[in-house]
């Protein structure tokens, strides 16, 4: 969502009254070419909740819910589903592709145990069990493959502070799974080998009085192509990799290995021009959000140019604004499809 600060409230307002808008001070980028993280999350999202069409009091539109019924809770721009009973929720995903990632942002409130179960199904059965059990201090994580025979897959015990949401990932690509917490790897499989996934089951269980956790985004998306093949083939390059801050042209950190794999792109096809696109949602001001756009696409040309040292004169850049969604912005899976970078061939 792109909430207005207050810098693009001023800019919206001078624009409004016809006057020019004076430049952005130039934002300072986290450096991409040394961060490594090799997570790069999927780019054709097959379903995302922020929780942001649901109201207090209301069961979530896009989950199925068993057993304690979760609750919304909702201050200033954040938005949790919070969950303080043993239950489960099921997004509503009728089929997986082979392979694709799932990213979290959860805050947990550990007085005791609290566990997360990401439920892989075929069918009724469970296929594949992630866990991530938080306790004070410290985050264990297990994997259980449990078709066509059982397998403890692995596990892994971390120190962790959970003073702020921990952002979970799982990427599944070519019989090969790998999970994150925070940006960083810590389980790593393959051959592994899964029948067809037909359902996901979000189940809960907690040890111990007044815990919670809650959800607040959550994302599958089927996995990234590789960006020199796409380019290549079809001309251009979409990804809902490439991330900001809210409002800001200044980019996440998470945003690495997106960006040091076109950065590679261009390295290895000298000939190779680009026009780089930003594209925003229709929340906020529409003048706000082409300047907002703009800024984002110059953002990821100056990361390319300053720290990856391509030549400037390769590429071009256009802001535009929510002027060609990809997807409805009345759902908040519409509204995260149409936050994107596209990359064109010129």
């Amino acid at each position: 969502m792109l909430a207005l600060h207050s810098a693009a409230l001023a800019s919206a307002l001078l624009l409004f009254a016809g006057l020019p808008v004076p430049a952005q001070p130039p934002t300072a980028q986290p450096e991409m070419t040394t961060l490594k993280s090799s997570f790069i999350p999927g780019d054709k999202t097959i379903f995302y909740d922020d929780f942001t069409d649901m109201s207090a009091g209301d069961a979530p539109p896009h989950f199925k819910v068993r057993g304690a019924a979760p609750e919304l809770q909702a201050a200033g721009d954040v938005r949790q589903l919070t969950i303080s009973q043993r239950g489960s929720i099921f997004p509503n995903i009728t089929a997986l592709p082979k392979n694709f990632t799932y990213e979290a942002e959860i805050k947990f409130d550990p007085k005791g145990r609290a566990i997360a179960h990401l439920i892989l199904l075929s069918g009724t059965k469970q296929v594949l069990v992630y866990s991530t059990t938080a306790s004070p201090n410290q985050c264990d994580l297990q994997v259980q493959l449990k078709v066509p025979a059982y397998q403890d897959l692995g596990r892994k015990r971390i120190q962790m502070s959970w003073a702020e949401p921990a952002k979970l990932a799982l990427w599944v690509q070519n019989g090969r799974l790998r999970i994150f917490v925070n940006g960083e790897k810590h389980l790593d499989f393959n051959q592994v080998e899964m029948p067809a996934i037909t359902g996901v089951e979000f189940a809960h269980d907690f040890y111990g009085a007044n815990q919670s956790l809650g959800y607040r985004t959550v994302r599958f998306a089927e996995s990234t192509p590789d960006f020199s093949q796409v380019i290549t083939s079809a001309g251009r390059f979409v990804t809902h990799g490439i991330l900001f801050d809210t409002a800001s042209d200044r980019l996440k950190p998470e945003s690495a290995p997106v960006i040091q794999s076109i950065a590679k792109g261009l390295e290895t096809n000298p000939n190779l021009r680009l026009l780089i696109e930003g594209h925003t949602d229709s929340v906020g001001n529409a003048a706000a959000n082409m300047d907002l756009s703009r800024r984002r696409a110059e953002a990821v040309k100056s990361v390319l140019v300053t720290q990856f040292k391509i030549d400037a004169e390769r590429l071009t850049t256009a802001g535009l604004g929510s002027s060609k969604p990809v997807d409805t912005n009345d759902t908040p899976q519409g509204r995260a499809q149409n936050r994107r970078v596209e990359l064109v061939r010129k």
